[in-house]
């Protein structure tokens, strides 16, 4: 029998180890995130607000339309990789395949995205370009973060919103913004550093002599469409105000969301690096990981309920004060997406095939119902409606979500329960 004392200080170290690399993920979100909130702020400052609307849908619909595109591949890439011994299998040519399937889908998305706003010259050009590059970042950080180099892969996913940041500053400084100008240096921004990362990758990455399963991107499907129901929360609420309100109304709800996310941010890097580990555990324990959770979602939600009228009022000078009673709902709407973290990432990394199909349902169905509750909403009660509708559809995704994982327990572990958190 192995020594119970040992067993206890493997698992403490464990879990130190783990919670360093999300806090290393997230210090590189905050970067991205601190930058993002500059360009949100500056384009706020410079522009007239029916412009900062139109950039503000093409950033905030993005998501959605990569996601479109990726047919999730990326995730299905994570999940096989994550589970193979390095080396051994050829991801590079499984990559420039997936790179040919999604880098022209990206391209004809982008330019459906374009025509169903009635976007034209270099703003259509952005939809298409901004796809296409957030595609190529997508599938090949997927490479780092499978063979658990987080911060790696998540350096990656936030260069061209960096690059952005920086480039609107300079432009800032020499008060050179304009419409044309900002999405100028956007398109260079998220193309040059997509160009540069995807090359980059493609040299590191294994050739081994095993072919990497064909059943890999078939498997994708299933993350295609928890993905694009993901995208759809995210994206939707911008969406459906894009066409049924002013660019007015979309540029303060999208200007006071920008400053509500850093709940998006500790969540992504939780996700970023539970989804891959936690396949590698032995057992995995839900109340441990319900109770870190839900000791940050505390720490933030009261923060942004005390502290977020001064910080909107600071950082865009009052003329966005319209829009202070938007962060109690995206407060609630942020603690329930850290909460969707837990299932969302043993679903996809744990979890049997099976799992994954019946999330994959549960999602299809709730995008029917995450449309109709915006769409009613919004027209009841405008923006508020909106942030309501958001908040009620990651309720009902959280408790779909561990319905899946109670049909499936037994792949936790012995009862579920074990001593590893992260």
């Amino acid at each position: 029998m192995k020594d119970s004392s040992g067993l206890r200080l493997t698992s403490l170290l464990s879990v130190s180890a783990a919670h360093v690399r999300v806090g290393r993920v997230l210090s590189i979100v905050v970067l991205g995130a601190l930058l993002g909130i500059l360009s949100q702020t500056l384009l706020a400052r410079t522009l007239p607000k029916p412009e900062v609307g139109v950039i503000s849908l093409l950033l905030g619909a993005l998501p959605l339309l990569s996601s479109l595109s990726l047919l999730g591949q990326d995730l299905a890439t994570v999940r096989f990789l994550s589970r193979t011994e390095s080396g051994g299998s050829d991801v590079r040519s499984h990559v420039r395949r997936v790179l040919l399937l999604v880098l022209p889908l990206g391209a004809a998305v982008g330019l459906v995205g374009a025509r169903f706003y009635s976007l034209a010259g270099i703003a259509a050009l952005a939809a298409v370009v901004l796809v296409i590059s957030q595609n190529s970042i997508a599938v090949t950080t997927s490479i780092p973060r499978a063979r658990h180099r987080y911060e790696r892969a998540m350096i990656g996913r936030w260069l061209p919103q960096i690059a952005t940041g920086v480039g609107l500053a300079v432009l800032f400084t020499l008060r050179l913004i304009t419409f044309d100008t900002a999405l100028i240096t956007i398109i260079i921004a998220f193309a040059s550093t997509a160009l540069v990362y995807t090359v980059w990758q493609l040299r590191a990455v294994d050739s081994g002599a095993e072919p990497v399963p064909t059943s890999v991107m078939r498997e994708g499907l299933f993350f295609f469409g928890i993905a694009v129901s993901f995208s759809v929360m995210v994206a939707l609420d911008k969406v459906v105000i894009g066409k049924m309100l002013p660019y007015a109304d979309l540029a303060v709800y999208a200007t006071i969301f920008a400053v509500m996310k850093g709940f998006d941010f500790i969540f992504y890097s939780i996700t970023f690096v539970l989804m891959p580990r936690v396949g590698a555990m032995e057992t995995v324990s839900l109340k441990r990981l319900n109770a870190s959770i839900a000791i940050v979602a505390l720490v933030v939600a009261t923060l942004y309920l005390l502290l977020g009228d001064d910080v909107v009022r600071l950082l865009f000078a009052g003329r966005y004060d319209q829009g202070l009673y938007l962060i109690a709902p995206f407060a609630l709407s942020g603690i329930l997406k850290l909460f969707y973290s837990v299932p969302s990432s043993i679903i996809g990394g744990r979890l049997p095939r099976a799992a994954l199909r019946d999330f994959l349902w549960f999602n299809l169905a709730g995008i029917a119902v995450n449309v109709a509750l915006d769409i009613v909403l919004i027209r009841a009660m405008g923006l508020l409606g909106a942030a309501v509708a958001t908040a009620i559809a990651w309720g009902i995704r959280v408790a779909g979500g561990y319905v899946v994982i109670a049909r499936h327990r037994a792949h936790l572990g012995p009862a579920g329960e074990g001593p590893e958190a992260l």
